[in-house]
This record gives C-alpha cells, structure tokens and sequence, in this order.
C-alpha cells in the first residue's frame, strides 16, 4: 500500500547473508565495514554526498546507544502502551494541551531544551535527530509483533501507533522527508522505532508534527562536534575509513597502500645499489 512502510521478508534474508559475511570475515569489525564502505561506494555516490562524515558518525553513535541500551527494560516497561484492545477514550482537546513530562519540559522562551540526541524526550515517545534524519522511538509492550503496529507515512505526514489504539504521534511532518528511504522496525521487543529520511539535509527539525512541543534549535549541538564525541579507536577507523573512500574514488593510494610506498621509498634511497625498476606494491 502506498505510503506505508511494511515489513518485508527480504529484511530477515538481508541479515542472513551480513551474518553469513560477518563470519567469512572472520568476525573482524574493521574488515567487515571496509567491506561494507567499498560496496556502498561501488554502488552509489552517498559516500561522496555534502556532510556523510557526520551522517555515518551519527549511525554510529545510534548503534553504540543501542548497544548501551539494555538497562532501560524496566523504564520501557512502565512508559509501555496499554495491550491492543483496552484503549481508554481520549478528549481529542486535553490530549493536545497536555504538557510533556521530563526533563524536556522545561520550556525557555524558543522552545525546549534539546536532548541529548538534539530531539526531545515526551512523554509517551522520544525523538532525535542528525542533519540526515529523524529517529522516533515508542515504547511498546513485550511481545508486540509488526503485525500489531500502525505505522504509515507519507512525505508530508506520519501517524505511528498500535492498531486498535489512537496513534502516538500523527500529523503534519515538521519539514519533507524521502518516503522510499524511510523504514521502522521494532527494537529489542520493546521499542517501535521509525527513522525518517529528511529531504532538506542542512535543516535542524524543532519537532517530529507540527503542533507539538518545539525544542530550541539554537541550544542543538552541532554536529559536527559528534566524531570528536567518540573515543580514540573509533574516531581514527571511521576517518581513515573516509579518507580511504575519498582516495579510491579519486584514483590516489589509500592510507595503506602510502604506507607501504613509504616503506619502499625508504628502502630504495637505503639501498641504491639494487635495481627497483621492476618493484610493484603487493
């Protein structure tokens, strides 16, 4: 159905064949993600789009928070949504009124205080976002499949709830996002989480519809300060991973490949005696 984002089969066989990858690699992380970075620059021009620096550093810090995240089962459990079926009924009016709770709900004269995801933590979902996209995160109870969930989206629009349920969030999008390149799935079984694709990638969303509680887009931390953000090992391998990228499209020696000209060089100008006419980089 147009517009709607589905569940598809293809998503189970995808991670089969990156499992079946990751162990052909021999599970080795670094190795593993080259690979993914010279398949994404074979097949697309991402890699060389204005801002994907901070764009894949904000993937991955998303995928450490994931990874750090599984001490908030009991905070999930008491904000869950009731079970399908037992859906109190709502005054359309108060609902709309209702003040968020949290510690977003201190407003200053521009808006909220952006959380640390520069989004904003409500009371029955949680946003963040990068110049990339918008992530929405609900609360939902264990054991919900997909099959439970209502989750439309159109370019201009979103509703994301549960069937039988009114939605959680519905409404006028803040700004446009790319339909094709949006997706949702559910984390963990207790989080229902959609990302939008945003079309204007420069722009700093103030809320996920129009008509909710807006942050203070001038409080949001650049983003270009995420990568500094990550330790030592993580911030060397995503750079040397970019600068390799950028190396290969422009037909240049990778950081490796300097190295060992580097080492040659050397041993030439220790060694000129011998002949390297016929010397190749292995």
């Amino acid at each position: 159905m147009p517009g709607v984002v589905e569940e598809i089969s293809s998503s189970a066989a995808a991670e089969h064949y990156l499992e079946k990858a990751w162990q052909e690699l021999g599970e080795d992380a670094e190795v593993f993600l080259q690979q993914a970075f010279n398949l994404v620059s074979l097949k697309s021009a991402y890699l060389h789009e204005a801002g994907v620096q901070d764009a894949v550093s904000g993937m991955m810090q998303a995928a450490r928070r994931r990874y750090h995240s599984t001490d908030l089962d009991s905070a999930a459990e008491e904000k869950a949504l009731p079970a399908a079926g037992n859906v109190p009924e709502q005054d359309a009016a108060s609902t709309k009124e209702a003040s968020p709770e949290g510690p977003a709900a201190a407003e200053t004269s521009q808006g909220l205080k952006p959380n640390s995801g520069n989004g904003a933590d409500m009371e029955t979902y949680s946003w963040t976002q990068t110049l990339a996209e918008v992530l929405v995160s609900i609360p939902i109870p264990r054991g919900t499949k997909g099959r439970d969930c209502a989750v439309s989206i159109q370019p201009s629009s979103v509703s994301i709830g549960l069937k039988g349920q009114l939605p959680v969030i519905a409404g006028e999008l803040y700004a446009s996002v790319k339909l094709d390149d949006c997706l949702w799935s559910i984390v963990d079984g207790k989080l229902l989480e959609v990302t939008l694709q945003k079309v204007d990638r420069m722009q700093w969303w103030r809320a996920v519809v129009k008509g909710q509680p807006e942050i203070d887009t001038q409080k949001v931390e650049p983003e270009n300060s995420q990568l500094g953000d990550l330790d030592s090992e993580t911030r060397a391998t995503v750079e040397k991973m970019m600068y390799d990228q950028r190396q290969k499209a422009l037909g240049l020696p990778t950081s490796d490949e300097q190295k060992k000209e580097d080492i040659l060089k050397q041993f030439m100008a220790a060694h000129p005696e011998m002949d390297f006419s016929n010397a190749k980089i292995a």
